[in-house]
C-alpha cells in the first residue's frame, strides 16, 4: 500500500490543478472576507488604531463581539453566501480532479476546466445526495453529545464528564470522516463509468468497494488525511504567528494563507486519485467490464492491487 500511497501523493501534485482549486475558492473567501473587512473599519476610527493594526487587546475585543450582536447581519449573511457558493463550486472541482485522474498525461486549464464542467450535473446530484449520509453522522453525533450530557449529570467527577464528552466529540469526528469516506467513494465509483448518472447506485457502489478493501480504502484514505492536514496545521502555526502592522508579514500572511488551501486541494486530489484507481482495480478484477465498455481510461496511477 505504501508505493500506492506514494503514487497517488505525486499524481496529485499537478500545479495546474491545484492552481485551479485556488484560484476558484478565492471567489468564495472574497465573499466572506469584504463583509468582514467593512465591520473591522469601525476600529479605524479609534484613536488607538495603529496599536490595534498590530494586536487587538481585550476592550477591542469586546466592543466588535459586541458590536456583532447588533450589526453584524451583513457579516452572517457573507458567511452565509460564501458557504452556498463553496458548496456549489465544489462538484466542479471535484470534476477537475477527475478529469485530471482519467489521464495519463498532465491537462492544461482548459481541459481542465471543461472536465469539471462536464461532470458537474454527476457530482451536483451526489452533493445533494450527501444530505443522507452526512445527516444520519450528524444525527448519531448528536444523540452521542445527548448521551454525554446526561452521563456528565449524573457524574460524580468533573473529570469523568469531561472524558466522555471527549469521547463523545471524537466519535462524532470520526462519524463525519467516514460519511465523508463513503461519498469520495462513490464519487470515485462515478468516474470509472461515464455511463452512470444516478448518485446513489454510486454511493452504493463505493459502499462495496468500502466492503471488499475496507483495508486500502480506510488505510490510504487516513494516511492522506492525516498527513495533508498535519501540514496544514503547521502552516497554520506560522501563519498565525507571522509578525502584523507591517507589509512583509502581510505578504507572507497570505503566502501562507494559500499554501493552507494549496495543501487542502492536494489531500483531497490524492484521495480521489486513490480511491480511483482502486474503483478501477476492483472492476477489472471483478470482470464488470464497467470502465472498459464507457471508454474511461485506466487512471494516471497504477491500478491498486487490494
Amino acid at each position: 500500500m505504501k508505493t500506492h500511497l506514494i503514487q497517488a501523493a505525486r499524481a496529485a501534485l499537478q500545479w495546474r490543478l491545484l492552481l485551479l482549486w485556488c484560484g476558484v475558492t478565492l471567489l468564495p473567501s472574497l465573499v466572506l472576507a469584504l463583509p468582514v473587512w467593512q465591520y473591522l473599519n469601525v476600529l479605524s476610527h479609534s484613536v488607538l488604531a495603529p496599536e490595534l493594526a498590530v494586536s487587538l487587546n481585550h476592550p477591542a475585543l469586546a466592543d466588535l463581539i459586541h458590536g456583532f450582536r447588533e450589526q453584524g447581519g451583513g457579516v452572517r449573511n457573507g458567511a452565509l453566501l460564501s458557504a452556498v457558493l463553496a458548496l456549489l463550486l465544489s462538484p466542479l472541482l471535484c470534476g477537475s480532479v477527475i478529469t485530471a485522474a482519467r489521464s495519463r498525461q498532465t491537462l492544461g486549464f482548459r481541459a481542465l476546466w471543461s472536465g469539471g464542467l462536464a461532470e458537474y450535473p454527476r457530482l451536483l446530484r451526489t452533493l445533494i445526495w450527501a444530505i443522507v449520509p452526512v445527516g444520519l453522522a450528524l444525527g448519531a453525533a448528536q444523540g452521542l453529545h445527548s448521551l454525554a450530557e446526561s452521563h456528565g449529570e449524573k457524574a460524580v467527577l468533573a473529570s469523568s464528564a469531561e472524558n466522555v464528552a471527549l469521547l463523545a466529540t471524537i466519535a462524532s469526528v470520526v462519524l463525519l470522516a467516514f460519511a465523508n469516506l463513503t461519498l469520495d467513494a462513490g464519487r470515485a465509483a462515478l468516474a470509472i463509468d461515464k455511463r452512470r448518472s444516478s448518485a446513489v447506485k454510486g454511493w452504493w457502489r463505493g459502499l462495496k468497494l468500502l466492503a471488499r478493501y475496507p483495508g486500502a480504502v480506510l488505510g490510504l484514505y487516513l494516511a492522506l488525511s492525516l498527513g495533508g492536514l498535519l501540514l496544514a496545521g503547521l502552516l497554520g502555526i506560522a501563519r498565525v504567528n507571522v509578525p502584523t502592522g507591517q507589509i512583509v508579514g502581510f505578504i507572507g500572511g497570505l503566502l501562507l494563507t494559500q499554501a493552507i488551501v494549496l495543501v487542502l486541494a492536494w489531500m483531497r486530489s490524492a484521495r480521489l486519485f486513490a480511491l480511483i484507481a482502486l474503483a478501477h482495480a476492483d472492476d477489472v478484477r471483478h470482470g464488470g467490464g464497467v470502465a472498459k465498455a464507457a471508454k474511461v481510461k485506466a487512471p494516471a496511477i497504477e491500478s491498486i492491487d487490494a
